[in-house]
């Protein structure tokens, strides 16, 4: 009943016979034997006599001592407790319950095993926290990379994005171009043929009702001669072409002011240099688009600033009103898509195609001031 007990440990019955023991009793006692006194000296049989009769009284343990027989008629002592304890295996017979103590080496012996087992315990459980670690750090590692290759390719896929965007953008001014010309080549020459021809044909009428419907014929004709500049002025400004940015985008303010009956006033800072036409187009389609929104939005007696500033490192095109404004915040991306503000949001990414940023900044009741910035590399800074 004792087999799986570390310590000595010996059931022991009336008349100090041994009724039980462990193995590492018998490892301690050689001479112990099932049935048999317990292997006491003679000369302290009655002591032993005794202090089992003590512990037969108490089931608290009682500190003592076993000197047993080790040769030659000398005797070796043990430690022990001894204490009382019924066992229903042994016919409900109180007997004693003897734990013998460990010696002092073999307290030593048992610390140090214990100690060995504990740092044997310790090591494994570094070992596998180490061998964790390993895993956890190939783990991240392998993490890493694919965040690295899917960044790579997000970069990949944003320029490739944004290469698209450029050349469908050049191609839409490419078509824009074509148009405009078409429009004033050919529209615009039959347009004029026609006009010739009714003013030669009312020459030679005489009939006054005649006259009057050719007359009319000729208003008709010129209304729509101004109609195709307007639109040939929207698809490809011929001055921007012919005359430069700077003229051009004074002709479309002045024009604009003149149509919308809203005072404006054009300003221009620094000294005028060339830079690449694509942006010049960017930047005039941003002047045409920031000034259709101050005439559908701003309100009525509004005011109009636009401001156009050449520096060696960028070209700064400002707009502002003092209109009716609206609140900063909305002016995100996914706000200005929600509320069908799709004009700003145009702006933002006709001014990314060319490497160039737009800021607004407004606020209800104080007005809207629209600031964008391209910028020149170092060729064009050093050129100019």
């Amino acid at each position: 009943m004792f087999a799986f007990v570390a310590d000595p440990l010996i059931l022991v019955g009336r008349f100090g016979l041994v009724e039980d023991a462990n193995s590492a009793a018998f490892d301690r006692l050689p001479d112990l034997a099932i049935g048999l006194p317990l292997p006491v000296e003679g000369a302290h049989r009655e002591r032993m006599s005794r202090y089992l009769s003590l512990c037969s009284r108490t089931e608290n343990p009682i500190p003592g001592a076993v000197f047993v027989r080790a040769g030659a008629g000398s005797s070796c002592r043990h430690p022990c407790r001894g204490a009382r304890i019924v066992l229903r295996a042994y016919g409900d017979e109180p007997l004693v319950l003897l734990h013998l103590t460990p010696t002092n080496l073999e307290g030593r012996l048992h610390l140090l095993t214990e100690r060995l087992n504990d740092v044997r315990r310790v090591m494994q459980e570094r070992k596998r926290r180490e061998i964790e670690m390993q895993a956890l750090l190939t783990e991240r590692s392998r993490l890493l990379v694919h965040l690295e290759e899917d960044a790579q390719a997000r970069q990949r896929a944003e320029a490739e994005r944004d290469a698209v965007l450029s050349r469908l953008y050049r191609a839409g001014q490419d078509e824009r171009r074509r148009l405009a010309r078409d429009l004033h080549d050919h529209a615009g020459q039959q347009l004029v043929t026609l006009t010739f021809g009714l003013r030669k044909i009312a020459s030679r009428l005489s009939c006054p009702t005649a006259i009057h419907e050719v007359e009319q014929l000729l208003r008709h004709t010129q209304d729509i001669g101004q109609s195709l500049r307007r639109v040939t002025l929207e698809l490809r400004p011929a001055a921007l072409d012919e005359f430069g940015f700077v003229t051009a985008l004074r002709s479309l303010v002045d024009e604009w002011s003149r149509v919308t009956e809203i005072v404006t006033e054009f300003q221009i800072v620094g000294e005028e240099e060339d830079f690449p036409l694509e942006t010049a187009i960017t930047l005039y389609r941003l002047a045409q688009e920031a000034l259709t929104n101050v005439a559908k939005h701003a309100g009525p007696g509004v005011c109009v600033s636009v401001v156009l500033r050449f520096s060696a490192l960028q070209v700064t095109l400002t707009i502002d009103d003092n209109g009716s404004g609206f609140a900063a915040d909305e002016a995100i991306a996914t706000s200005l898509v929600s509320q069908g503000k799709l004009g700003l949001l145009g702006m933002r990414e006709r001014m990314a195609l060319v490497d160039g940023t737009l800021n607004i900044e407004s606020a209800p009741g104080r007005g809207t001031s629209i600031v964008a910035r391209a910028y020149r590399s170092v060729e064009e800074s050093g050129h100019a």
